[in-house]
Order: C-alpha cells, then sequence, then structure tokens
C-alpha cells in the first residue's frame, strides 16, 4: 500500500518541511481524487482575467494540484484564532507516496481565495496568476508551482495572488500559503497626430511597456494599440480611437518612489481611413517612476492619460499658424480664445465648451458648471459654495441659510475669487473663472498682499469688483491668512483649499468640498494653519460677497 503524506497550505512565511504528528494521519487514511473541469471563471483567469480588489476578509480557498497519483480540487475554509488565519484540516489534501518511494512530485495549479463560500455566481477576491497569463510577470513566481513532497512531512509554499483595484488592500497573516497582494494601476495613453500642412488627428499606434530591472528588462506590454471607429456606421462620421488604458504594477523590487521602473514606448501608425501614411516614422519613449505613475491619479478616483503629439510643432492644434496674437494656433485670437492652449472648434457635446476644458466633453452641460449637465452633482455653477443639486438658485449665488439663493431686499451678492498666480481652468479641465495661488517663499517672500474680486468672469478683473485683499504671512510652519474687506462688503460663504500638492477635480471647481471648510467661516477673517511639508503651497480662497 502507497504510503501517505499531508499538505498543509501556511499563511505564514514559512518554507520547511516539517514532520506530522501521529494525531493528524492515520495509516489507512483514504486518498480521495477530484478531477471536475474547470468553471467559467478559471477559464478566463487563464486568459488573463484576474478579480476586482475588495475589502472583505478571506473565508475559503480554492486550491487545484496534481500530483503522480492523481488530482486534488479542494475547497478548504480559512479559520482563524488568536495567531492569526489559517486554512482548516481537510482528508483531501492527504496525498499518496508511491510504493517504494520516499517523495512525490506536487504541482500546485490553482489558487483562489474567497470571501464567501465559492459557488456559480461567487467571485474569489484573490487569485494566483498563471504562466501563459497577461499577468504572469506582476508576480516573481507564477502557477502552476512544482515542489517535492516527502512522507510523513507537511509543506509550507508560498503564493502570490493578485487583485485589480486602486485602493490600498487590507494584508493579514495567513497560515498553510503566503499570500502577497500586489496591486495593479492604469496607465492611459492618447494620441494626436499632425501632417505637415497642419491638420490635426486622432492617431492610432502601439504601445509597448517593459519593466526595468538593473540591466534586465520584463516585457509587460507588445503591441498594444487603442479601439479605434467612426461616429457613423457608414463611416461618414468622425474618426475616433479610444484611450489605450494597461493595468501596471507600482514597484515590486525595492525601488524608490523616484526612481525610473516603467518604460513605455508609443509608435504612431498608418490609418488608412483616417489619415493614410504619416509622414514619416514617430516615436515616443516615457520612462515612469512611481511618482510619476501617481500624478496621472485625481482625487475623484479618476485618471488622466498622457496625451501625445506626433508632428505637432511647438502646440498641438496649430491649424492656423501661431502667432503673437493666437498663441495656441487655433484660429481664434486671444482676446477671444474660450480655453487657451486647445482648439476651441474642438466640441464633441456641441455646448460651446471645448473639449480641451469640458470636464464632461460627451455631456451636453453648462459652460458655468465646466460643461457638465446641472443635474449631475458635480459641480456648483454659480460658485456660491452650494452643489447644484441642492441649489434652489444654481445660477444666483446666494447663502447658504437662503438654499443657494440671494435674499430678497438684501445686499447684492457675487461670487468671489482671491486673484492669484494660477488660473483654475488650467487646473481642473474646466471652463470656471478664479485663482489659485502657488506661494513660494523664495519668490514671494515671508508676506505677500492679494486682491479679491467678485464677479470677474473669464478673469477679466476689468468686469468685477474689488472688494478685499488677503494678506498671506509665513512664519516657519505657520501660514496665516488675513481679509481685510472693502467698505460696505460682507461675506456670506468662505471656501479655502490649502494642499501642498497641484489642486485638481473638485478641490479647484467644487468649493464647497475645499478641504478647510470645517475650519473657516464667513464671519472670521484670519486664520493660520500649521503645515508639514514644504515652504511652496498652493491656496485658492473663494467666497459669496454682498455689497
Amino acid at each position: 500500500m502507497a504510503s501517505l503524506a499531508l499538505i498543509f497550505f501556511l499563511f505564514t512565511s514559512c518554507s520547511q518541511d516539517e514532520p506530522v504528528g501521529k494525531e493528524e494521519l492515520g495509516e489507512n487514511m483514504a486518498v480521495i481524487e477530484l478531477g471536475p473541469l474547470l468553471n467559467d471563471f478559471l477559464n478566463r483567469q487563464a486568459q488573463g482575467d484576474i478579480p476586482a480588489c475588495s475589502d472583505d476578509a478571506p473565508a475559503y480557498a480554492r486550491i487545484m494540484l496534481t500530483h503522480e497519483m492523481g488530482s486534488v480540487d479542494v475547497v478548504v475554509p480559512i479559520l482563524s484564532d488568536e495567531s492569526g488565519f489559517f486554512t482548516d484540516y481537510d482528508e483531501e489534501l492527504a496525498i499518496p507516496i508511491p510504493d517504494g518511494e520516499t517523495t512525490t512530485e506536487v504541482s500546485l495549479t490553482d489558487f483562489l481565495v474567497y470571501a464567501e463560500e465559492p459557488g456559480a455566481e461567487v467571485m474569489p477576491i484573490w487569485v494566483a496568476p498563471k504562466e501563459g497569463s497577461d499577468y504572469e510577470n506582476f508576480v516573481n513566481d507564477p502557477l502552476p508551482i512544482v515542489f517535492d513532497l516527502r512522507a510523513g512531512s507537511k509543506k509550507y509554499v508560498s503564493v502570490e495572488v493578485l487583485c485589480f483595484d486602486d485602493r490600498d488592500v487590507n494584508l493579514y497573516g495567513y497560515q498553510f500559503f503566503d499570500l502577497i497582494p500586489v496591486e495593479l494601476y492604469e496607465f492611459c495613453v492618447f494620441v494626436n497626430y499632425c501632417t505637415d500642412n497642419g491638420r490635426h488627428y486622432t492617431g492610432n499606434y502601439n504601445l509597448d511597456i517593459d519593466y526595468l530591472l538593473g540591466d534586465e528588462v520584463i516585457n509587460l506590454y507588445d503591441g498594444e494599440s487603442p479601439v479605434t471607429g467612426n461616429t457613423e456606421d457608414d463611416d461618414s462620421g468622425e474618426w475616433y480611437a479610444d484611450p489605450l488604458c494597461l493595468a501596471i504594477p507600482a514597484p515590486m523590487y525595492d525601488e524608490t518612489d523616484s526612481d525610473i521602473y516603467l518604460r513605455v514606448t508609443v509608435t504612431l501608425t498608418a490609418w488608412d481611413d483616417n489619415y493614410g501614411d504619416p509622414v514619416g516614422n514617430y516615436s515616443e519613449v516615457i520612462e515612469l517612476s512611481w511618482n510619476d505613475v501617481q500624478s496621472y491619479f485625481s482625487d475623484d478616483d479618476t485618471i488622466d492619460y498622457e496625451h501625445i503629439f506626433f508632428n505637432c510643432g511647438d502646440d498641438p492644434t496649430q491649424d492656423c499658424p501661431i502667432t503673437e496674437e493666437d498663441t495656441d494656433g487655433d484660429c481664434v485670437p486671444d482676446v477671444e480664445d474660450i480655453c487657451p492652449g486647445y482648439d476651441d472648434r474642438e466640441d464633441m457635446d456641441g455646448d460651446g465648451v471645448p473639449d480641451g476644458c469640458d470636464a464632461c466633453p460627451e455631456d451636453f452641460g453648462d459652460p458655468l458648471d465646466g460643461g457638465c449637465p446641472i443635474d449631475d452633482c458635480t459641480g456648483d455653477a454659480d460658485g456660491d459654495g452650494l452643489n447644484d443639486c441642492i441649489d434652489e438658485c444654481p445660477y444666483q449665488a446666494g447663502p447658504e441659510s437662503n438654499n443657494g439663493c440671494p435674499v430678497p431686499g438684501g445686499d447684492y451678492c457675487e461670487t468671489a475669487y482671491m486673484e492669484g498666480d494660477t488660473e483654475l481652468k488650467t487646473l481642473a479641465n474646466s471652463n470656471r473663472w478664479g485663482w489659485a495661488e502657488h506661494y513660494q517663499t523664495s519668490v514671494d517672500g515671508a508676506s505677500k498682499t492679494f486682491d479679491i474680486w467678485a464677479g470677474a468672469g473669464q478673469n477679466d478683473t476689468s468686469k468685477g469688483e474689488h472688494i478685499a485683499t488677503a494678506e498671506i504671512s509665513v512664519d516657519d510652519d505657520d501660514i496665516t491668512l488675513e481679509i481685510t474687506l472693502e467698505p460696505g462688503v460682507s461675506l456670506n460663504e468662505l471656501h479655502i483649499n490649502l494642499s501642498e500638492a497641484v489642486p485638481s477635480g473638485n478641490d479647484v471647481f467644487a468649493p464647497g468640498q475645499y478641504n478647510l471648510n470645517d475650519e473657516v467661516s464667513a464671519g472670521t477673517l484670519t486664520y493660520t494653519w500649521e503645515r508639514d511639508y514644504s515652504d511652496d503651497f498652493y491656496i485658492i480662497v473663494h467666497a459669496v460677497a454682498c455689497y
């Protein structure tokens, strides 16, 4: 009769074999051999799919393995005690040793972790990737993992598992298998191509991504290309290419945040139905550190794409020559330019907000709401600090106490911003007026006074009312803001955003969500905050001023 060895799948860092006590396995224990067909998810996993990350705690592990005398497919509960998590004992993991042998070769082929008992509609929360899948290079040892098992011993094996999300995953110490979650992130690319006469096209391209590990280069993607098409079934409309987004890992081999670890190569290709053959060979190489990758992340759980322009000269729009009067080459003089730096004529949804400054470029919206629909709960069209969905007067600034509407018979109220060195529309892909100040002590000194303007649409102070000044002072780690109002002016609302990083998203165009709103009020005009970062910072001061 064949001798038996018992496999324990340990969620700790053990790697040695240990003897099995007599109480764990009798000499006459039978070996149950199961070999069902892989379900649809496993078929997809073999092709490269991985599950979305989950905050749920692991409850079951599905383990599939083969050995010299058969195979095993078993679901094992994950238990816990004061020492942590561990898989429950199961007789199906008693592995037979061939007659006359002291060891047998075992191959772990599949390893999946679930938050509830697996079933037809239950998806795993973590999966170990396989050789040949899209994600084999994201772990050090993809499945199958092959090892020798000695009679009378228990074996501990480390397995790396993947989930796909941009959230942090809680890591637990598990007994029986080491689970080493590797989170994946997205990197997105969009390309434009210009002919020699300046005509502007959406570009088609091939994209490669390599992981740089010293002198070794690990290819993650080769020859990927975007989804292309035409807006009309008969190809009579506009040709388009969707941004190409691919999963990439964070640094995996102890690189620092500033070390270059990824290389992205984008090569322009021909597009017969659109621009034909390019006039030359065009390729761009982008090298990324972890700091670079994170710079594409927005606070509202969205991601910006890398926008590449081929053969577009100093500026990508250039259907017209770049001149002092038209510095972005979009054939619209700067004095009339709605969206500086972008082509004012490109407006997919026809709402009057050019795509380059439209926060919702595919949805007809309101120019005062960044080009988004007034009812989509993303903006504050009148800038009074109340979201449009709860503002009873979304186009007229008013205090929160009057549901965002002007007080009847009261003073005239207007949105106001402190005039800084950076226009908001350059920070958040929005057509909203207003400013942020990038305060640099090396440039601005220890103290500087700024003007506050009300009603200065399109940042044209000649149209606005000077309602106050704001003095910013820096003393070691303290930042002080002192607002001095003009006679006859009062504030109904005050919103302030202060950050070390460049603000984006709602930190720009949604004053009601500014990060210091809980610490400020319209009745208090002097504040001091203690910071824990460098001398440079960004500050936005927004108010509803009545006069």
